[in-house]
């Protein structure tokens, strides 16, 4: 994989995940009616949470040989990925009541599919970012947490608007879902013909 489009699959998942009703977006309309720089202050909370799980990730990956386990993880982040768009087409989200900074770290750190995401679709970002050294990692940091301060920024911004336009939060998800199950088959697809080249 070159890195234009290592790039380019870090915005579409990370995007997947940012666009996706649920907790974070949640509070993030909600809070933006009374304070339209709310997102950025969600966003802030979460990227507290998220920043030290990519360097642990990236620390594990750099120094524990993964072998066969990196076509493993890849599986397991296509499974996660098809699962989570299954899960946005039936409807997930619900309302949440919360503020600032620290909802961005309790949404974050209280989520079990923000956990999931990270020991599977995360990490395998994480690894993907190793092929181009500290750069790649650098890059995952700034273009993935940018795809959250850019879309929650916008969100809170004008979230009085957006809050009227009844299908909104259904486009959200169905876009958010094709990502995810593209993306999805691509990770378990490229894992299985790659596994040979460990066994």
């Amino acid at each position: 994989m070159d890195f234009p489009l290592f790039a380019l699959t870090v915005v579409s998942i990370s995007l997947s995940g940012v666009l996706a009703p649920g907790p974070l977006l949640a509070v993030t309309i909600a809070e933006g009616k009374r304070n339209r720089f709310a997102g950025l202050e969600v966003s802030l909370g979460h990227a507290m949470i998220e920043i030290p799980i990519i360097l642990a990730l990236y620390a594990f990956g750099r120094f524990v040989e993964l072998g066969a386990w990196k076509s493993a993880i890849s599986f397991a982040g296509g499974v996660v990925m098809l699962y989570l768009a299954y899960r946005e087409l039936r409807g997930g989200g619900g309302e949440v009541k919360m503020r600032g900074v620290l909802s961005g770290v309790l949404m974050s750190a209280l989520n079990p599919y923000f956990i999931i995401w990270w020991l599977t679709v995360g990490l395998t970002l994480v690894l993907l970012s190793m092929e181009f050294g500290m750069l790649g990692l650098i890059a995952f940091i700034i273009l993935h947490e940018a795809c959250d301060f850019g879309w929650l920024g916008f969100v809170s911004y004008f979230s009085g608007r957006l809050s009227e336009l009844g299908g909104f939060e259904r486009v959200l998800s169905y876009v958010s879902s094709a990502i995810l199950i593209v993306f999805g088959a691509y990770f378990i697809v490229t894992s299985i013909s790659t596994l040979h080249l460990y066994l």
